[in-house]
């Protein structure tokens, strides 16, 4: 997402001016509400009011909405923040902090390789500072298919960056990407993945199936016929195998994206594995129209849910016969057909 566009570092100045400012709307909203400037916010009615209330301004509403939430959560944006150096992070979280009191957890992207950039006791310090989590793009475990995504770095780069934020007291949640070993590296991208995180042992892995945006290089490989994109029965059968690399591992597993067919895959691996393979093997079980049934249904936004569209015989019957048409169009893939006839993968 970010190809074409130019690398820069905002400047600490304006990072603590603009929390400054985020802090002198926290403080009208609190006098609003009648807050003391250390006392939580209790009250839905009054938050909701402020919020509905016309003379309220844009950042008060989003600031009320954000207190209303309740989680205390922050995000520093954007993809690597802590390739920074270490005191100018320490400096935003303690300004954070000081802004905004309902504070309970602060969050972080992080690379692998800048990770391993920083010592443990750098991280450490963050940690102290109130950085609770690193969010790491791992996408794979497979040296080949990082090589091929030109991600940057190597499985060991992984390991090591994620075992220092998990040294330094971090929790570490990764993201991994079904599908991006196309189908030549699919099992390798599976098994290399699920050997990866258990060497580092986060706290959760979160599941971003691949998407092929229009004007990427990966588009240009497909098209040069480099990369052979998975039908969806396929990215399932490669997800089950790296659950089942996994079982048994105290991980807990997250399927929280649209782009994942099946988006309610969650649950801990070291109690849950059994039910969760479960889930896979629901879908791949069923005939090739069924698959192709569900994935158009669900991909056109007319379900969610296995469980439901196999309840519903109405809807059932209309995608079977609507995907034999679009994989008859895609000469045997529904992949294709899909692509061909409405433009894209989903509608």
């Amino acid at each position: 997402m970010y190809k074409g566009s130019s690398f820069s570092r905002r400047t600490q100045g304006e990072l603590l001016a603009e929390i400054e400012l985020l802090g002198q709307v926290a403080r009208r909203v609190r006098t609003r509400l009648g807050l003391r400037s250390d006392e939580p916010s209790q009250s839905v009615e009054r938050t909701l009011e402020l919020i509905r209330d016309p003379t309220t301004t844009h950042d008060e509403r989003r600031l009320g909405l954000w207190l209303l939430r309740g989680d205390g959560k922050v995000f520093l944006q954007d993809a690597d923040s802590l390739m920074l150096p270490a005191p100018r992070i320490l400096s935003v979280l303690d300004a954070l902090r000081r802004a905004l009191p309902d504070v309970r957890e602060m969050t972080t992207y992080a690379r692998s390789r800048t990770l391993c950039s920083k010592s443990v006791a750098a991280l450490s310090s963050l940690r102290q500072a109130g950085l609770t989590r690193v969010h790491v793009g791992l996408e794979s475990g497979s040296d080949a298919v990082l090589a091929l995504m030109e991600k940057g770095c190597r499985a060991e780069h992984h390991v090591e960056g994620c075992g220092r934020a998990l040294a330094a007291g971090l929790e570490v949640a990764c993201y991994v990407m079904p599908g991006l070993g196309g189908r030549a590296r699919s099992a390798l991208h599976a098994e290399q993945t699920s050997d990866v995180l258990r060497r580092i042992g986060p706290a959760k892995v979160r599941l971003r199936t691949l998407w092929i945006d229009p004007g990427s290089p990966l588009e240009a490989m497909e098209r040069e016929g480099r990369f052979l994109l998975l039908e969806e029965h396929e990215v399932v059968a490669e997800i089950r195998a790296l659950l089942a690399g996994l079982s048994g591992a105290p991980i807990d597993v997250v399927s929280d994206h649209d782009r994942n067919l099946l988006c309610d895959l969650e649950g801990r691996l070291d109690t849950e594995a059994p039910q969760l393979l479960a889930q896979c093997d629901r879908f791949l079980e069923l005939s090739p129209e069924s698959r192709n049934a569900f994935v158009l249904a669900r991909r056109s936004g007319h379900c969610l849910h296995l469980a439901g569209f196999l309840e519903d015989a109405t809807t059932r019957a209309r995608f079977t016969e609507w995907a034999k048409e679009l994989v008859a169009v895609g000469q045997g893939s529904l992949l294709r057909g899909m692509r061909s006839t409405l433009g894209r993968r989903s509608i």
